[in-house]
């Protein structure tokens, strides 16, 4: 199964640029958990709340365009970043969680197996999540204080390195939602998709990749660290485009020689 991203209406893109404030990241206690992103190495770590909550990601079904969103780095991320010994050690995510009824965990990744883990274990990474989130004066929320992003030691609740979570939660997901600094364009993106329990006990969960149409939604941070979530068409498909145009240009060139 797929959904069909298309664009944030503006209107919702400029609030949550212009109020910057929501400060603490939605744990998805009433059912809409927020999106986030992280970045770390084994030092230290720096979470950002992107201030789009699910409901409003996947919201957007009928609204025109491709999804087009960016994020620049802000004063905190760039202190991080001074502090980075090795930027090819770095690996970031961006992730949201729903810790209400059967549970359900929005992750980036590099490749979706065609299993989903056990419902259980949905319902563990969630509270994983929430608990990196909520729990205690070094957690996420309250290092976040009035503004939206903050940096993490690597002995912080809030770091998100640590082995319960980082690119797995300590092997609960059968896949790596981390990237690089190698995943830096559309090419080299991470994909992203949606992880429902459904249940509970041992039965599969279900992956839902997010797409636009036909096209991926790809989430990259390029060179000059802004991060990019955005559905570009697959590369065949951006070749078999380049070449219609071409032969519709060669065609008009014809009949403009006959005339």
């Amino acid at each position: 199964m797929k959904f069909s991203i298309k664009t944030l209406a503006a209107a919702v893109v400029m609030a949550a640029a212009a109020t910057g404030a929501n400060a603490a990241i939605d744990n998805g206690a009433g059912g809409n958990g927020e999106l986030f992103f992280n970045i770390w190495d084994a030092n230290g770590s720096y979470t950002r709340s992107l201030e789009v909550s699910i409901d409003s990601f996947q919201g957007q079904l009928a609204a025109a365009g491709n999804l087009n969103l960016s994020w620049t780095a802000d004063a905190t991320f760039n202190s991080f970043m001074s502090g980075v010994a090795d930027v090819n050690a770095l690996k970031w995510n961006v992730m949201a969680t729903d810790i209400q009824g059967a549970r359900r965990v929005l992750q980036t990744y590099t490749t979706k197996p065609a299993v989903g883990i056990k419902a259980d274990i949905v319902r563990s990474v969630a509270t994983a999540i929430n608990g990196t989130l909520a729990t205690g004066a070094t957690a996420i929320n309250a290092k976040l204080g009035a503004t939206d992003s903050a940096i993490f030691a690597n002995t912080d609740v809030g770091y998100a390195g640590k082995n319960t979570m980082g690119t797995n939660f300590n092997n609960s997901l059968n896949f790596s939602n981390a990237g690089t600094v190698g995943n830096n364009s559309a090419a080299t993106a991470l994909n992203f998709m949606r992880i429902d329990a459904g249940a509970t006990g041992i039965a599969a969960s279900t992956y839902t990749q997010y797409s636009d149409g036909a096209n991926k939604v790809n989430f990259y941070l390029d060179s000059t660290n802004t991060l990019h979530i955005a559905a570009v068409p697959e590369p065949e498909s951006y070749a078999m485009l380049l070449a219609g145009l071409g032969m519709v240009g060669f065609m008009a060139r014809r009949r403009n020689k006959r005339a």
